[in-house]
């Protein structure tokens, strides 16, 4: 628990899918694309995202950045885009802030308990996950979080799951520690390598963003995470995978 502890930080509604640098001469009111794709709007210079961190345009040219709900708007119309993710390797914790223990109980019925605290409860993963963490204050649900092996940043497996769902915004070399943010900015994303039982595993966390800026919500994350096998050279080695695949 301790190793968590320090760590801290759609439905479509489309009328059809856009792959590739696939183009189309008409304007359409709703719009699919996979994170990554593209889709071509034709000309126009006025054309805006009321969210790019879902989706970006220009030139004319829609892309889909991250999974999400949002709106491209110009003087030819509005177009309604929904980008989906396509991993869906791992199941993400229960990310109710605020829940009671007894909530975080209820949605884990399924899995293991294997260990409880005051203030901590783990239990055992499954599939790909290798085990959950949920941390509380004040009785209420602070910080989730599921560990995997290494094995899965190999693979990009674990990289590919994150970036279709959040994006970068603070990488911290001393701590070995990257932060990311969902498009919405409600919650914040903690992603480390750890060593626990002469083992490495990367612990992803999640706590609630609660703002006004990413630096202040980082600023706060730095004075509470201790460094966690900083000088370890395997935990270095996988750092450096994680940032090099997270960070574009």
């Amino acid at each position: 628990m301790s190793a968590f502890i320090a760590m801290l930080l759609c439905i479509s509604l489309s009328v059809f899918t856009s792959c590739g640098d696939n183009s189309d001469d008409s304007i359409n009111t709703s719009l699919t694309l996979n994170v990554g794709e593209t889709h071509s709007i034709g000309p126009g210079d006025d054309w805006e995202s009321a969210n790019e961190l879902v989706a970006s345009v220009k030139n004319g040219t829609i892309k889909a950045v991250c999974s999400g709900t949002t709106t491209i708007t110009g003087s030819a119309g509005t177009i309604k885009v929904t980008v989906k993710a396509t991993n869906y390797n791992f199941t993400e914790p229960y990310l109710s802030f605020g829940a009671s223990k007894s909530d975080v109980k209820k949605a884990m019925s399924a899995y293991s308990l294997i260990s409880e605290k005051t203030d901590a409860i783990g239990y055992n993963g499954k599939g790909n996950v290798a085990l959950y963490l949920y941390i509380f204050k004040n009785n209420q649900l602070y910080m989730s979080g599921f560990e995997v092996t290494r094995a899965y940043v190999d693979t990009d497996d674990l990289t590919t799951f994150l970036i279709e769902r959040y994006v970068v915004v603070n990488v911290d070399e001393e701590k070995n520690l990257i932060g990311m943010i969902d498009p919405l900015k409600k919650t914040l994303v903690f992603v480390q390598p750890i060593v626990q039982s002469s083992q490495v595993f990367v612990e992803v966390g999640y706590t609630k963003y609660t703002g006004p800026t990413t630096t202040n919500a980082i600023k706060k994350m730095r004075a509470t995470v201790k460094p966690q096998n900083e000088n370890n050279k395997e935990v270095k080695a996988v750092f450096a995978q994680l940032k090099d695949k997270l960070v574009k």
